[in-house]
């Protein structure tokens, strides 16, 4: 009935960007897919990553979002508990929501897409 959001801090923020920042990268079948992932999600907020960018560092935007997409990726492989990916998308807009008006839309757009939810847009 009532799903109860996680509770995210920096701790638990930096064990996940920790632990998936080891493993997405090492499979290419992993990698390449989320990179797309991520990558089309940027192009599609090119203004709002831009602004993201200047608060943290060039790319960060797109780092973090290729790890939720990682994340998603493994998930769907039962690689990692789904739990974990909807707890690491709740982090990232956790901490892209108060740095840039409307950003915690970002990682809830890339789930959608890797979840296949999403309407395809050509």
């Amino acid at each position: 009935m009532f799903k109860r959001k996680p509770r995210i801090d920096d701790a638990v923020y930096g064990k996940l960007m920790t632990s998936f920042g080891r493993v997405v990268d090492l499979d290419p079948f992993i990698a390449r897919p989320a990179a797309a992932l991520a990558e089309r999600v940027t192009a599609e907020e090119s203004e709002t990553v831009a602004a993201l960018d200047e608060h943290q560092f060039a790319g960060a935007t797109l780092y973090h979002l290729r790890l939720l997409a990682g994340a998603w990726i493994m998930a769907q492989e039962s690689k990692v508990p789904r739990a974990t990916a909807e707890v690491f998308e709740e982090a990232v807009a956790w901490r892209f929501g108060p740095l840039v008006k409307g950003s915690a839309r970002l990682p809830h757009r890339l789930s959608e897409l890797a979840r296949g939810q999403a309407t395809r847009v050509e």
